[in-house]
């Protein structure tokens, strides 16, 4: 089959562009003939009104959350964003999408999702597929002209069919992540293989952007530092990398502090315990890794909607106070098997999961919408000899 699919995504937090590489991984395991290219339109056309946009976005959900909070909540008119949104960022997305020329277009963030979903009600025919990154679909999602949405859960599912989203159009598959967080290692040989040592390992994350309250967390550990050993990723935040690292008191050999790190499923490997701020791609590659999770700092709107929905299920913890999370690492150190209860909950969670679900949807699209003949789906090798290999 040769066929050209274009991917759009945004980088506003790294979540939304880890699907994307996800389902670029996966397409091309199922159809190695198929050219897949990922771009970020808004870099691409509106370079410097994207940077501000990101920059102000981020310093907003750092220092006032509350007022990104009442952006989420009233931005609920989906034509009037979708102008905004086009005019703002996307002015001349058809220019791409002429230059490109795909046969069919995913998006993994709901701008390109509306201003591709603008083109076509403007006329122009082409496939869409959106990939809901989070346990909310946010009104933007929101697009009578996408072919298909692809979520990680039905609760997700039921909120699009309330918003008039006509259910055959809605594919349940899990969140696609890649293909590394499948394959399943033990904590010793992980620990190993990071030089660590084979005692209980507490990882703390922000994102990839490392935000949140990871350096007060940090702190609330030291009292426990002795009996643990704590993982910090800060993710592309240098800033505060640095400002870890210069700290005494966090000098200290039971200690690990890294910026952004390509492999971090080896993170996951190695840890009995991961304390992050909610984010959809973290929140699913942790359950998959069957990595207990306490939940802190959630940004409104999004991430508050991804901790009440694994909180509910409980399939993670939310800690709101830093002496919240005492009771945990004392399980941890003194009585482990506390956490067995958990880890079979996220085990069952996963049971019968396809780590190719994602990619299997968007092709049978491709073939609906197209014509194009598609194979029977099956991985063109062995997806643990492609892991292996990785």
């Amino acid at each position: 089959m040769s066929a050209n699919i274009l991917i759009l995504t945004e980088e506003f937090g790294t979540g939304h562009i880890k699907v994307a590489e996800a389902l670029m991984q996966s397409i091309s395991q199922l159809e190695p003939s198929i050219t897949t290219q990922m771009i970020e339109p808004a870099k691409l056309l509106r370079p410097n009104t994207s940077s501000f946009i990101i920059r102000s976005y981020k310093k907003m959900i750092m220092n006032c959350p509350q007022l990104w909070r009442f952006i989420y909540t009233k931005a609920t008119y989906p034509y009037f964003m979708q102008q905004i949104i086009y005019h703002l960022f996307h002015r001349n997305i058809e220019e791409i999408v002429q230059r490109f020329q795909p046969d069919l277009i995913i998006c993994t963030h709901p701008f390109s999702t509306s201003s591709i979903a603008r083109m076509k009600r403007l006329g122009h025919h082409i496939p869409l597929c959106a990939v809901i990154t989070d346990l909310h679909a946010h009104h933007v999602w929101v697009q009578p002209e996408v072919d298909l949405y692809i979520v990680s859960h039905n609760d997700v599912r039921k909120q699009l069919i309330d918003r008039g989203i006509r259910p055959d159009s809605i594919a349940v598959t899990g969140m696609p992540i890649r293909l590394h967080f499948w394959e399943k290692n033990s904590k010793w040989e992980a620990r190993k293989k990071l030089n660590l040592k084979n005692m209980p390992t507490i990882a703390i994350m922000g994102g990839g952007w490392g935000i949140g309250k990871m350096k007060e967390i940090a702190y609330a550990l030291l009292k426990w530092i002795d009996s643990i050993q704590v993982l910090i990723c800060t993710g592309t935040n240098e800033t505060l990398r640095r400002s870890l690292t210069k700290d005494e008191s966090l000098r200290h050999p039971h200690i690990t502090i890294a910026g952004f790190v390509e492999r971090i499923d080896c993170w996951f490997d190695a840890a009995d315990l991961m304390i992050t701020k909610p984010g959809g791609i973290t929140i699913f590659e942790a359950i998959t890794k069957g990595v207990p999770l306490l939940l802190y700092d959630p940004i409104p709107g999004h991430e508050e909607y991804n901790c009440h929905v694994l909180v509910n299920a409980k399939l993670a913890i939310q800690i709101k106070e830093m002496k919240d999370m005492d009771h945990w690492i004392e399980k941890l150190v003194f009585s482990p098997s506390t956490y067995d209860d958990w880890k079979a909950r996220m085990t069952q969670f996963q049971k019968g999961a396809n780590p190719l679900a994602g990619a299997q949807s968007v092709l049978q699209l491709l073939s609906q919408t197209t014509r194009l003949p598609v194979s029977d789906h099956r991985p063109s090798v062995s997806l643990n000899k492609f892991i292996e290999h990785q």
